[in-house]
Formats: C-alpha cells, structure tokens, sequence
C-alpha cells in the first residue's frame, strides 16, 4: 500500500551519548511511497543509507541530481542538506538505516568511495538490507536487550556495505591519508598525542599531512583532535564525577589550564560551568 512507513527509532541512548559514541544507531524503518512523495530539503544531524527495494526517485545534494532505481542504496550524510523524491509513475518503496558516532565519516568513505556518484551505490543483494532491517524493526521494543542486538545488525550491514563498495581487501584500494590519520588518532588521542606524531606514523611530513588532511575532510588534523577530545571531555563531565584534572589527563591533555581552555575555546564555557548544567 502506497504511503505506509514502519520506523523504529532508539530512545535507550541519550541524544549526548549518540554524538560521543563511536557508532550507533539513531533509526530504521520501511516505507512504500506514494507517487511524487518526497522529503526535503532537510539537513538532519545522522547519517541515513537508503536502499531501494523498488521502483524509481531521485536525490538532490550539493547541488547534483541521481536518479536511482532497484538494487541501489543512496546516502545522505549527517548535516548535508538534500533532496529526495518519488517517481510520479513508479514511486519507490526503500527501507532506510540512520546512525551517528565519531567514526560514522571513517565507514562511508570506505562504503561510497566513488569520486563521481559519492552518494549513490549499486548493492549486490537489496534483498539481505531488507530482511535485516525488518528484523531490527521486529525486535525493536526499547529493551536494552533489544538495542545492543540491533546495534549489532547495525555493524553487519555496514560490513556487507563495505563489501558491496568493492573495498573487500585492503590492499584493492589505499586508504586515503585522512582516514589512516583519524584512525590513529581515535585509537591514541589521549595519551599526549601531537600531530608530529601522527605525519611520522604515517611516515609524512607534518605540513603535507595537514594540506592532505584538510583537502580531504575540510579540517586540519589538529582541529579533528581537538574536537574528539573535547567531545569525549563532555561525556566524561557529562556522566562522571572525575576531578577535571583527572577528565583533562584522560583526554590527552598534559595540565588542567590547558584542558580548560582548550574547552573553552570550543564550548563558550568553562568545564565546572559545562558540568553544573546536568547536575
């Protein structure tokens, strides 16, 4: 029946814990759309990966148009203003996955790698993403139990999206430099880490990383670093009652002065001030 949705949206994980988390889900669901239907333009703060099961649409985002049919799946990043719609005559029936987390832009350039259709993917088996989201929306029932089994479906179908893309051994395609960056940094962002030894892990110059970086994520290594540390500092003074020197060492930061106004500089306020809103 034309016009029917089925979601399933998490409301087990806070909304402050999403954006600090690696990955995790923010929505599933299904729909069979009427002709002509459409959403948009609309910038949301997740990730969504349709797949189309069905008939035909289009997308518009950064000011390109793709027309999808069967058997493909198109993105819309997290925070990118889009488009999308219906065919008039054949209206698609797609069902969908939302998810956010620190990692989410390192797992989509590994999963719509293409420079030409950076949206848009060609799937080998529409059929496996829809049985699994059905799945994740019959379990779906806002039990703890229930979220960190469809957490795990949620990592299943990305793997088999990554596997879709053609990226299914590592040495088939390099690894862009931005994306080895981010993730040494993730893994070593608070032990003291400086981006000179983030260019000499990866055996470049330090400069030459920061212009490869910056051209490839539109941000300096230095300011990704920042912004995790500072994200992980918020969840720590969020859902803890650590001392903020022990907070400031935890993140990778050599003295609380330095923490502090490092927070500052990107929050508008001090982390004792941060802290008291949630007491």
């Amino acid at each position: 029946m034309n016009g029917q949705m089925i979601q399933y949206v998490d409301t087990t994980t806070s909304i402050q814990h999403k954006n600090t988390a690696d990955l995790i889900l923010y929505n599933c669901g299904t729909e069979n759309c009427a002709p002509g239907h459409a959403f948009g333009p609309i910038a949301r703060e997740f990730n969504l990966i349709h797949f189309v099961i069905g008939g035909r649409g289009r997308l518009e985002i950064r000011q390109k148009e793709f027309g999808i049919g069967p058997g493909q799946a198109f993105l819309i990043p997290a925070n990118e203003v889009a488009y999308y719609q219906a065919d008039r005559t054949d209206p698609w029936e797609y069902c969908w996955v939302g998810f956010m987390g620190i990692r989410s832009q390192t797992y989509l350039r590994s999963m719509f790698p293409s420079r030409d259709q950076p949206f848009v993917l060609d799937v080998e088996d529409i059929s496996y993403y829809q049985a699994t989201i059905l799945e994740m929306l019959r379990i779906g029932d806002h039990r703890l139990t229930s979220s960190l089994a469809i957490q795990g479906y949620l990592y299943h179908m990305l793997a088999r999206l990554v596997k879709d893309s053609g990226d299914v051994r590592e040495g088939d395609r390099r690894v862009p430099y931005s994306t080895q960056a981010m993730n040494y940094i993730e893994k070593n962002y608070n032990s003291g880490l400086q981006i000179h030894d983030v260019a000499s892990y990866l055996g470049l110059h330090p400069n030459y990383l920061s212009a490869v970086f910056k051209q490839e994520t539109g941000k300096t290594p230095k300011q990704y670093m920042m912004e995790l540390r500072i994200r992980k500092a918020s969840e720590l003074l969020r859902q803890t009652d650590y001392p903020i020197l022990v907070i400031s060492k935890s993140v990778g930061y050599a003295d609380q002065l330095t923490f502090s106004r490092a927070f500052k500089s990107m929050t508008g306020m001090s982390p004792t001030d941060y802290r008291q809103q949630f007491l």
